[in-house]
């Protein structure tokens, strides 16, 4: 029996979903070997950058596509370093729960410059998310001089939005390495530079456990599950890879506990909850607002 497209698609981004997951479990095991978020950017991508250097090569006719993928992976790059950064500064669950707006942050991106009209379906998977988010985002718990921090963590949702919302249905269609290795350069030319500048104490690890996570963060937490999503999302819809991508969140918080033992209180579980609904949500079959409201009329 053959699959159609569109389940294949989101299956792949699912599987990306819980392997984007473990990003804060090896980020804080970096934190703890005493990694600067800097570093720990950089191990992220510096791998696979040299993997897919191999295919960079891109003829003429895809050069424009290529480019948008650069400035993708640079805007990625600023903003994966902001994430860490706050991850290592604020709470891990506040720092964890604000990335993982993005679901509620494509919506509307989606709906205003890429013209896409979301479902009805899609506002209350988005809303569910943004409850969900602010149960755990409390102002209260925050130190007093982390706005900068937070700032800059909810730079990550807004350029992962976008780049759900770009890579769903991009302008033109290249090979999937090929737009990786763009995308992984990008990133390097953003993260290299912060990391020369940030002069880090320590640049290698000094624990197999440090060997281990920079291996795990580069490779079970980057590539692999970037090329998950790069070959299925442009075979699913950019509103349903946003809320199945909300997975993450729940596979974060869950190596955390289990894993770190860092506990999850109430307020986090009822977080989980309801991001599991919007998933379940987003998988019935609905009409865009405006097919529905002219239905209707």
């Amino acid at each position: 029996m053959i699959m159609k497209p569109m389940i294949n698609g989101q299956y792949l981004v699912l599987m990306a979903a819980f392997f984007y997951g473990l990003n804060p479990f090896f980020a804080q095991l970096l934190f703890k070997e005493g990694f600067g978020a800097e570093m720990v950017s950089l191990y992220r991508f510096i791998l696979p950058a040299v993997f897919f250097s191999f295919f960079l090569r891109t003829p003429r006719a895809h050069w424009n596509e290529a480019l948008r993928t650069l400035v993708l992976g640079i805007a990625s790059g600023i903003s994966i370093f902001g994430y860490f950064h706050a991850l290592n500064t604020l709470p891990a669950a506040t720092a964890i729960l604000i990335y993982y707006t993005y679901p509620v942050f494509s919506v509307f991106i989606g709906w205003i410059i890429f013209k896409r009209i979301p479902s009805q379906n899609a506002l209350v998977s988005a809303a569910l998310v943004a409850i969900a988010a602010s149960l755990t985002v409390r102002p209260e718990i925050l130190p007093a001089d982390s706005l900068l921090s937070v700032a800059a963590c909810f730079l990550a949702p807004l350029v992962v939005a976008t780049q759900v919302q770009y890579l769903s249905n991009p302008k033109r269609r290249i090979p999937t390495m090929n737009r990786m290795a763009w995308m992984t350069i990008g990133h390097i030319i953003v993260l290299l530079p912060i990391a020369i500048w940030a002069s880090p104490v320590q640049v290698l690890p000094v624990s197999f456990i440090g060997l281990l996570s920079i291996l795990g963060i580069a490779l079970l937490a980057a590539a692999i599950p970037q090329m998950l999503f790069m070959v299925g999302a442009p075979r699913s819809c950019a509103d349903k890879n946003a809320l199945t991508g909300t997975l993450e969140l729940v596979i974060a918080l869950l190596t955390g506990a289990v894993l770190l033992g860092e506990g999850i209180d109430r307020l986090e579980m009822t977080a989980m909850v309801l991001i599991v609904l919007a998933l379940f949500i987003k998988q019935v079959e609905n009409k865009p607002i405006a097919v529905v409201a002219a239905t209707n009329t």
